[in-house]
């Protein structure tokens, strides 16, 4: 997954995301990304769905 952490939100025009990930339980060092939102008003840039649906 990739998306330019520069790059404005649509929806509000906020520059700062935030972005979810699940650590490896196992492996503390190892993560999945999960979903990159805005932090001021919750818009999904990209979500591990998206990604899979394209597959």
């Amino acid at each position: 997954m990739k998306i330019k952490l520069s790059e404005k939100c649509p929806k509000c025009g906020c520059q700062d995301k935030t972005i979810k990930r699940s650590l490896d339980p196992v492996h503390h060092a190892h993560a999945t990304t999960g979903a990159v939102t805005c932090t001021k008003c919750g818009y999904v840039f990209k979500s591990r769905r998206d990604e899979e649906d394209k597959e």
